[in-house]
């Protein structure tokens, strides 16, 4: 991290710290501030939007340490999700456990599915790998119709009663932000400890280099399984919240195209960056609302046109996005959101 000049660091606990200087934490606190007041500013469908961006960005987040930190293409993330939903939905309804275990059991479950899905990593890597990856996804939407209808629910899926924490039953659209912010809080500083650590390191010497890292005696096996069982429990985690959010879970709602919509994010926020996850997360879904918002007003404008054109149009628009960042800015919004940090540091100064 550049700093301007005359402000260094003396300990190694200050080189490693996340919040540097005060206008860092002043930063922190406001963001802190205008979160926990966020549900009372608004109305109750842009709360249900920054509820379901948080939910995405727990998962995105868990893509990101596969793909950015680890160098492992996957496109079935949203088929992990759909793991984690139904494991969190059976033992909220079949198991009658309390939250917050059927989460961890989602979490867990999806965890254990991703390493199995994770082993041809060690043996294969790019475009056969993405082909494995892509396998889960289907295999997970032909398997859960056919699984025993009493557990799985089979086509109609399986309906999640609210959450009660502490004899409170979680039911508006506010208590659902405030059930969901905890975690993505949790999950952004839990992503950026392991980048910080030895494991991040022993991961992105293995997108650098695998046979490098392996010549080093990083065991390249065990963190490319490991990258997958932790990106699938984030989108384990992120498909139970779901679940209860919704109050159901339905093979529907994990489709191909959110996979897809995941690795935009990756792109458009900055690949291998924590920061990037977020940034993609909450701008690809702010637009992904505004189209659908204008879809009807613009099938209006437009002679001939249908009103269900908001969904082609935001696949579209996905698609321009993503061809724009890689053509004019590959490292993703992060990267420009680094540069105006910089320059403020340094301003008026040059450099």
């Amino acid at each position: 991290m550049y700093r301007a000049c005359g402000s260094f660091s003396e300990t190694y606990q200050d080189d490693m710290a996340l919040l540097r200087t005060r206008w860092q934490w002043l930063a922190l606190a406001l963001l802190l501030v205008t979160l926990l007041a966020y549900p009372f500013l608004v109305s109750n469908s842009w709360i249900r939007f920054a509820t379901v961006s948080g939910i995405t960005i727990i998962s995105v987040i868990g893509l990101q340490i596969l793909v950015g930190l680890a160098g492992q293409v996957s496109v079935g993330q949203s088929a992990f999700m759909g793991i984690g939903a139904y494991f969190t939905a059976i033992a909220a309804m079949k198991l009658n456990l309390p939250f917050p275990l059927p989460l961890l059991i989602g979490a867990g479950g999806a965890a254990l599915v991703g390493v199995m899905f994770g082993l041809p990593a060690a043996r294969i890597k790019g475009f056969y790998l993405a082909l494995t990856t892509l396998a889960a996804q289907f295999v997970f939407q032909f398997t859960v119709v056919r699984l025993p209808e009493h557990w799985f629910g089979g086509s109609a899926g399986i309906s999640v009663s609210a959450p009660v924490i502490l004899g409170h039953e979680i039911r508006t659209a506010t208590d659902f932000y405030f059930l969901v912010l905890p975690f993505v809080v949790m999950s952004v500083f839990a992503a950026l400890f392991i980048l910080r650590s030895r494991v991040g390191r022993a991961l992105i010497s293995v997108r650098d280099n695998d046979l490098a890292a392996e010549v080093t005696g990083i065991n390249v096996t065990y963190y490319k399984i490991a990258a997958f069982g932790m990106a699938s429990f984030f989108a384990g985690l992120a498909g139970g919240l779901l679940a209860y959010e919704n109050r159901l879970a339905h093979f529907e709602q994990f489709t191909l195209f959110e996979s897809i919509w995941y690795l935009g994010m990756l792109i458009v926020g900055g690949i291998g960056s924590i920061l990037g996850a977020v940034l993609g997360a909450i701008s690809l879904r702010l637009v992904q609302e505004l189209l659908t918002v204008v879809g009807p007003w613009i099938a209006q404008l437009l002679p001939g046109a249908r009103y269900d054109i908001a969904f082609p149009m935001v696949n579209v628009v996905l698609g321009v996005l993503i061809i724009v960042f890689l053509i004019y800015q590959p490292r993703g919004l992060a990267h420009l959101y680094r540069r105006g940090e910089r320059y403020s540091r340094v301003w008026p100064f040059p450099y």
